[in-house]
């Protein structure tokens, strides 16, 4: 039984808008592939910003699971990954994407890792095999460990941070597209940090994905928050040139093939030919047109890795 007198290690954490089947079956992954962990070890804490409350009949279908809970706030849009952090009670406040699924044996992975740092309270990362790393690394500066994340500090679903550490942000800003990000780049004084690249999730797919300006997110406001830690010092100049290649080179490519030649994502990309300028090179938008186009073998090579780690 889920007991109230136990100190919970984990909370994952969900923001929630709509889409109960993805929901319902992130909740399958996590109490019936994963039910070899306890209940009291963990909770999972939705939070849900609908309106409607749709996510809210997932509550009483999962009530045989006492360590669920649901809540529902206001806030809007991705300000929901701020405050469901604010719902969590365990030593370790995982957020967690409400598409992505836990694979089998994830859940114990995630909870032993969180007892091994349990007394430096290492800044980690889970990154899920997107470095094609397909392992855990520590690393000994936030300078360092930046570079080899590059830009997936901007993953939501990677994004963790001790109870602890979280109660300790007092009144920070936030930005309204990357409230985690804007957390996680506060933590640059951990005594130690990890990136886990090993592949414990697997994402459920979403048609014709949208909803908001993922070009501008990516040429204006992500990039605006790595230079002002680089500008605070907490990034040396080699490492923030390196986070705005890969955005450059990998992420806003893949964007472009996603929404014009693939046509599986619906974001808007208002003024992307202008916003590039701002903190990327002139040529930069010709650049990212031409290796949209190589997108088809990047993504081939990334699954093929990804079959043989997983």
């Amino acid at each position: 039984m889920y007991g109230e007198d136990k100190k919970i290690i984990l909370s994952i954490c969900i923001p929630c808008y709509g889409r109960v089947d993805y929901v319902r079956n992130t909740l399958k992954s996590i109490f019936i592939d994963n039910a070899d962990v306890a209940l009291d070890e963990y909770e999972v804490v939705i939070s849900d910003n609908d309106p409607k409350q749709a996510i809210k009949q997932l509550a009483e279908e999962f009530k045989g699971y006492s360590n669920l809970k649901y809540y529902h706030t206001s806030c809007e849009g991705f300000m929901n990954s701020y405050y469901v952090l604010t719902y969590g009670n365990g030593e370790f406040l995982k957020l967690h994407n409400s598409q992505t699924l836990f694979k089998k044996g994830a859940l114990r992975a995630i909870i032993d890792e969180i007892k091994k740092y349990r007394d430096s309270h290492a800044l980690i990362f889970y990154t899920n095999g997107l470095l094609h790393k397909f392992k855990s690394k520590e690393y000994d500066t936030f300078n360092d460990f930046m570079y080899h994340l590059s830009y997936w500090s901007s993953w939501s679903n990677g994004f963790n941070i001790w109870k602890d550490d979280f109660k300790k942000l007092g009144d920070i800003k936030l930005n309204k597209l990357f409230p985690h990000t804007s957390i996680f780049l506060t933590q640059n004084n951990a005594k130690k940090y990890c990136i886990n690249d090993v592949i414990l999730f697997d994402v459920q797919r979403i048609p014709k994905r949208g909803g908001h300006n993922k070009f501008e997110a990516f040429t204006i406001e992500y990039p605006s928050l790595i230079d002002d830690c680089y500008k605070k010092g907490n990034i040396d100049e080699r490492t923030k040139k390196h986070i705005l290649k890969g955005i450059m080179c990998e992420f806003l490519p893949s964007l472009i093939f996603n929404k014009y030649i693939a046509k599986i994502e619906t974001f808007e990309s208002t003024g992307f030919k202008k916003n590039i300028k701002v903190y990327f090179p002139s040529y930069s938008y010709y650049l990212v047109l031409i290796l949209s186009v190589f997108q088809p073998i990047r993504l081939s090579v990334r699954r093929l890795l990804s079959y043989i780690k997983s």
